[in-house]
């Protein structure tokens, strides 16, 4: 996948625009009452042009069909773990061969974890999300009984 930059979105049309604020139309995450992008690309129908430059697309760590993963960092929020450098450690030259491949390894390491977790209520507001690596996730899943039955 290519990264996407922001300076090569194209505007909407003037109508689209007009519509969108006539019709109020916000960003479909929760918790995010921005208006719509104004600029075509990934994302512009849903999301705001903040949400919408997180995307994967753009370099970020969002997902549309995972809003959750909008409000991942690359810090762990329990270790304080950087993943970026980790995979830097591990991988010296890939982030200048291939910035793609080096994000995509950085992205798989880091989880957008829900500290109430759908099941029991929780939803995919910044609020409830929590960036954990990978071992510190494994070790809340475990501790916490997150496989259990919702409550």
């Amino acid at each position: 996948m290519t990264i996407r930059l922001p300076g090569d979105d194209k505007k909407k049309s003037a109508a689209i625009i007009k519509y969108q604020i006539k019709n109020k139309l916000i960003c479909s995450l929760d918790g995010c009452d921005n208006p719509l992008s104004i600029y075509d690309g990934p994302g512009s129908d849903s999301l705001c042009r903040t949400h919408q430059l997180k995307q994967r697309e753009y370099n970020g760590l969002g997902r549309l069909d995972r809003p959750h993963t909008f409000h991942r960092k690359w810090i762990c929020d329990m270790c304080g773990g950087d993943v970026a450098e980790r995979v830097r450690t591990k991988f010296p030259t890939l982030e200048e061969t291939s910035p793609e491949l080096f994000n995509r390894l950085c992205r798989n390491r880091i989880i957008g974890d829900h500290i109430i977790r759908q099941a029991d209520g929780g939803d995919d507001s910044a609020k409830n999300i929590q960036s954990l690596c990978l071992d510190c996730e494994a070790d809340k899943t475990i501790l916490s009984e997150d496989w259990r039955k919702a409550s």
